[in-house]
């Protein structure tokens, strides 16, 4: 075996795996390479190698699909109920403040609420919906008179418990916002 023919068989796999990794990273159909052709090659250059593109370009994309997930484009909770623990609002900007929470038992003292870590932040809905566990509502003033948003009465409520939290039953739209806060009787 001579050189050159060592060297065109190398070339040829070499082709081959080439295809094989752009296939992969595009997510391309496979299509069968046509052989190399068997011309004279000449040994005095090393053929140079290009890297496979890290994502496919914009027109090998599917049309109607989003080039990233829900998750990417920075939402957090889309169309879920969430049972939380607000610990703040921010009339600023229009975010509560919550942890997420779950019962746990408390070795045959029954279940309790526990935090799972880490903090979270969501705005209310415009026409968000606060509700207390009492049907008559909660036993202290909410908003003051001249002005009340469900913002509002959840800072009240809030600063009412003092550093204890709001548990609660929250309902998260599509949009990624808060639209109902039930209160939990614990």
């Amino acid at each position: 075996m001579t050189r050159t023919t060592v060297f065109r068989g190398a070339l040829a796999a070499a082709s081959v795996s080439a295809a094989v990794l752009a296939t992969a990273c595009t997510g391309a159909p496979a299509v069968p390479t046509a052989p190399v052709p068997s011309a004279p090659l000449s040994t005095s250059a090393a053929p140079s190698a290009t890297r496979a593109p890290a994502a496919p370009p914009a027109s090998a994309q599917q049309p109607g699909r989003s080039a990233q997930p829900a998750a990417a484009a920075g939402l957090k909770f889309p169309g879920k109920s969430l049972e939380v623990r607000f610990t703040r609002y921010d009339r600023a900007s229009g975010m509560a403040e919550f942890s997420l929470v779950t019962l746990a038992p408390d070795g045959g003292a029954g279940p309790h609420l526990v935090d799972v870590p880490g903090a979270h932040r969501l705005p209310l809905a415009p026409n968000a919906t606060i509700e207390s566990v009492d049907p008559a509502g909660f036993p202290f003033e909410t908003c003051p008179p001249t002005e009340c948003s469900t913002g509002i009465e959840l800072e009240t409520v809030l600063n009412h418990y003092a550093g204890g939290g709001l548990f609660a039953d929250a309902a998260v739209n599509a949009a990624d916002q808060i639209t109902d806060i039930h209160e939990m009787p614990y």
